[in-house]
């Protein structure tokens, strides 16, 4: 039983772990459905435009902060 809860203990504490950092635009004040129509919105014309796939990232940041929102770390 004192294996079984330690062996429990440790898969969990390896799992947390293991979770990735999530990011996120955020900007004050905007709520979360105007942040998906600026991110919509932003890649709409980043695919209209047809960048390269390299240069897209980039590009979809400086279209967010134009408009105010930030990238930050949500967990």
């Amino acid at each position: 039983m004192k294996n079984t809860f330690l062996l429990i203990a440790v898969a969990s504490a390896i799992s947390a772990c293991a979770t990735p950092a999530r990011y996120e635009y955020v900007k004050d004040g905007a709520s979360e459905h105007n942040r998906t129509d600026v991110l919509s919105e932003c890649r709409y014309q980043i695919r209209l435009n047809k960048t390269p796939a390299t240069e897209e990232a980039e590009l979809l940041k400086l279209c967010m902060q134009g408009k105010g929102f930030r990238l930050k770390r949500v967990n």
